[in-house]
């Protein structure tokens, strides 16, 4: 149930590319986006729990989550992604996680500057609200820099690699229906391995 252990190697590989240590007990391989969208929500919400997401979000998200009863506090996004100098009224109402679009924001388009993306993971740290990042568009840029994803600056910033691999505070979802084919329905979850062996 965790996922074929080839394709897990080779994630592993390719996380490490972005300059994160995972292993493949940190790994496990979904039917889509979609599937991780609900194993995440079905882990981790109870009817009633908010949910921090940017406004606006990603449907898909809202619906998978919506059918465990949650309810949503959102911050404003602009040019630069979600508005983190106006997350902490948020953070204090007690949302359960955090689910962000850092990449190309789906619908908006919109990326999360690297800034914002540092703010972002010490927020989440002061406040102990972990980050879900769906990462489904981040292989898509044609122009520009890339930016290190919101697991890779949230394992630097805690030091949170050990040698059971990836310990830290966000979950990252990916999938590879954007960047090989839309009819390909497989997508990936990287967590810590408590978490990986609940989904």
């Amino acid at each position: 149930t965790e996922g074929y252990t080839p394709l897990r190697e080779w994630l592993v590989r390719q996380m490490a590319r972005y300059g994160i240590k995972v292993g493949i007990d940190n790994i496990v391989i979904t039917s889509g986006s979609q599937q991780a969208l609900d194993l995440i929500g079905k882990l981790l919400i109870n009817p009633g729990d908010r949910i921090l997401t940017e406004n606006t979000s990603y449907l898909g998200a809202l619906q998978a989550f919506t059918a465990y009863q949650a309810q949503y506090v959102t911050v404003p996004i602009d040019d630069d992604g979600l508005q983190v100098a106006n997350l902490e009224a948020a953070l204090r109402s007690g949302p359960k996680f955090m689910y962000i679009l850092p990449n190309f924001q789906n619908p908006t388009g919109v990326t999360l500057s690297l800034t914002r993306r540092y703010d972002l993971i010490a927020l989440a740290e002061e406040y102990g609200i972990p980050i879900v990042e769906d990462d489904p568009y981040g292989q898509l840029r044609y122009e520009g820099e890339h930016l290190k994803p919101l697991v890779v600056l949230d394992s630097e910033y805690e030091g949170c690699e050990g040698d059971g691999g990836y310990t830290g505070n966000v979950i990252y979802t990916s999938t590879f229906s954007k960047t090989l084919a839309p009819g390909l329905r497989l997508g990936w979850i990287v967590a810590p391995r408590d978490v990986v062996s609940q989904l």
